[in-house]
């Protein structure tokens, strides 16, 4: 009866291993050995404390299964940034802007730009699927003209109610190399990602995710620069041929800062400058070939 019900997960795995039904949250699954997907994932960052603020991050990415434990895949990392006057203090600013030293901050400021190619790399310690809880661990080199990342995900994941319920966790660590303008910015990222996903009826699943994202200046942990938390509902649609999953998360009036200039750019509760939005929105659509 065990070898039953394990020989019909690794038959779900395989049907389904490349569908991802949360928004930021990696799953401890990997694809079968052979199979390939197309995946888009359009991540969308809306709305500071006024003016107007849109940040759209396209990663294009072919994954491809090596082994029963290792996945692996290259992405095209791409950024549109449109920003008018959004900063508290009224000027033209926002995350992952690169403002050069002439440019009028009260202007429109506007970048459109590849900015990086990604290598993952997916290992599977444990399978959520016939195993107590799955347990993955994750590297991603990211490498572009100016910027640079190394990125270490610790993954969880704990599936209930024959595997209708998936519960998640990742542990993320980040180090970044930024050039902003004539300068460089160092920080180090750490990131705890938690949710559930439930299968409520066939190839439809809902859930929430939540997240807290902690920054350092520089490399290491030495030196804190803020907090802030993010919570926030998925819907997830999978067939055979096809997925799409849709997120949204907003920021809670949780965030602390721990150094001055941080502690100048929280309103309300939530922190905005170069750091964060109220709004963040996740589309993602896989296709196997």
């Amino acid at each position: 009866m065990l070898v039953a019900a394990g020989l019909l997960g690794a038959a779900l795995q395989s049907s389904f291993a490349g569908e991802s039904p949360f928004g930021w949250i990696y799953t401890a699954e990997v694809a079968p050995p052979g199979t390939k997907e197309f995946e888009q994932w359009v991540d969308v960052q809306r709305t500071q404390t006024q003016g107007s603020y849109t940040n759209v991050r396209l990663r294009s990415e072919f994954e491809f299964g090596i082994t029963s434990k290792y996945q692996t895949a290259v992405y095209l990392n791409s950024r549109y940034i449109n920003a008018y006057r959004n900063g508290i203090d009224g000027t033209s600013s926002g995350p992952n802007t690169d403002i050069p030293d002439d440019f009028d901050p009260t202007s429109r400021y506007r970048l459109r730009r590849v900015e990086s190619m990604s290598w993952e790399n997916l290992y599977q310690l444990s399978n959520p699927l016939v195993d107590p809880i799955g347990v993955a661990l994750y590297f991603e080199p990211s490498l572009g003209p100016r910027n640079k990342e190394l990125e270490f995900k610790l993954i969880l994941q704990k599936n209930f109610l024959d595997d209708r319920l998936i519960w998640a966790t990742n542990l993320v660590t980040a180090l970044e190399n930024n050039k902003r303008g004539s300068g460089v910015e160092k920080a180090t990222e750490v990131d705890l990602l938690t949710g559930f996903s439930y299968r409520f009826r066939d190839n439809w699943s809902a859930g929430l995710e939540v997240r807290n994202h902690r920054e350092f200046t520089g490399y290491g942990y030495g030196v804190p620069n803020h907090s802030a938390w993010f919570a926030g509902p998925n819907l997830h649609y999978a067939s055979k041929a096809w997925w799409v999953t849709l997120a949204w998360r907003q920021q809670l009036k949780q965030a602390s800062g721990f150094q001055d200039d941080q502690r100048e750019v929280i309103s309300n509760g939530r922190i905005y400058g170069d750091e964060h939005t109220l709004n963040q929105f996740m589309l993602k659509v896989g296709v196997p070939f």
